[in-house]
């Protein structure tokens, strides 16, 4: 008889786009042939608004059950004062617990299906540690509870409204020895029983190169940027970077960006956007390019990095970022640059040393066939649902 699984995740379904939700959803599919597995969400799709979206009750998405809960409050309006009162000196745990409440979704009825249900389940998996599902959900049933936390040094994470997660939890899912690292330096509980887990990686055998150019009339050299393309994601640092060496170099190149646009993308003709992608077309696009830009400083696992990697193709991306930076020097495949001068250094090499670029590809995609596939991911899951079984009895 297969073990019972109730995965907790704040959004989830075929419109939602987003790191965290796009890696559960693969796990969930993943992990469904061996447990019995049903998801708990809310009918949230927007990541920053919560807005009550989708219909609440059962729905399937891959053949697996998923109920959802209806949102009863998003994000305030004045969040950011909540924002600044959780983060100010001399602050009170009542701030705290209003910066998660009003940050969204707020979703009461979700915690108390939780509570109700997770009594009955064998195991609960709950994905982020940030918003209220996490937050207020896991310590409900922590003799049965995974933890996938998918967290950087932001300063969220020091607040204290969230230690409990990181104690309570019977094991803990990490992305990166870097996230690990951050955890347990922060919460010293290197006593609860985890394992570098992260995420499989499956890429085409062929990806097209030449149809992807021919499809969106792309000449040259270019770089990529995937994913959203907002302030969050370090997107005004890249713009101001590629202005610089563009306006100064004699190389012609093209930064093409994929992904959905949340910010004014500057009007060059060295800069396409192509908007949202279908597989065939990102996975041409990683075979083509020189390399990807992947700009952002808060990151527990960055899957277009890997894709990339798979992919045979570098990553650029800034030093500040500890688990970027790090995790390309373990892999012997990522660049990184602490200044605009070195971001065209960098640009330069790529362009005039094909050879480097394709050295570094390789790298990456050993380094992902040894450490992020999905049969390592799935094993990995195996082994820490049975601790939590263990301990339980």
């Amino acid at each position: 008889m297969k073990q019972s699984l109730m995965v907790v995740v704040q959004r989830y379904g075929d419109d939602v786009a987003g790191g965290a939700e796009a890696h559960a959803r693969e796990l969930v599919r993943r992990l469904a042939p061996h447990y019995d597995a049903e998801v708990v969400t809310t009918t949230a799709l927007d990541y920053w608004t919560w807005e009550h979206v989708l219909t609440p009750g059962m729905d399937k998405v891959d053949g697996v059950p998923v109920r959802r809960f209806k949102v009863e409050a998003g994000r305030a309006r004045d969040f950011r004062r909540y924002e600044r009162a959780a983060f100010a000196g001399g602050h009170t745990l009542a701030d705290e617990h209003a910066f998660v409440e009003k940050q969204g979704p707020y979703v009461p009825e979700l915690l108390d299906h939780v509570s109700r249900r997770g009594r009955e389940v064998d195991l609960a998996l709950f994905f982020g540690y940030l918003y209220y599902p996490s937050a207020y959900g896991l310590p409900l049933v922590p003799d049965r509870a995974v933890l996938v936390p998918t967290a950087h040094d932001e300063p969220a994470i020091g607040l204290s409204v969230y230690k409990p997660l990181f104690h309570a939890a019977r094991a803990i899912a990490f992305n990166t020895d870097e996230e690990r690292a951050m955890v347990q330096r922060r919460f010293r509980n290197s006593r609860i029983p985890n394992d570098i887990v992260g995420v499989g990686v499956d890429v085409p055998a062929h990806r097209g190169a030449d149809r992807f150019r021919e499809r969106h009339g792309i000449e040259g050299p270019f770089f990529l940027y995937v994913g959203r393309i907002v302030e969050s994601k370090g997107m005004h640092e890249l713009f101001a970077h590629w202005k610089r060496w563009r306006d100064r170099s004699t190389h012609k190149a093209t930064l093409v960006l994929v992904g959905h646009r949340e910010m004014a993308i500057p009007d060059r003709d060295d800069v396409r956007h192509l908007g949202s992608l279908g597989d065939e077309d990102k996975y041409g696009a990683y075979a083509a390019c020189r390399a990807l830009c992947v700009p952002s400083r808060l990151e527990s696992l960055s899957i277009v990095t890997l894709e990339a990697w798979a992919c045979g193709r570098p990553t650029v991306s800034p030093a500040a970022s500890p688990v970027l930076a790090s995790m390309g020097r373990r892999a012997g495949a990522g660049l990184s640059y602490s200044t605009a001068a070195e971001f065209a250094e960098l640009c330069e090499l790529l362009i005039e040393r094909p050879e480097i670029r394709d050295a570094l590809g390789r790298s990456g995609a050993s380094f992902v066939r040894r450490t992020y596939t999905w049969p390592v991911v799935v094993e990995k899951y195996h082994d820490l649902f049975a601790e939590v079984a263990a301990r339980r009895s």
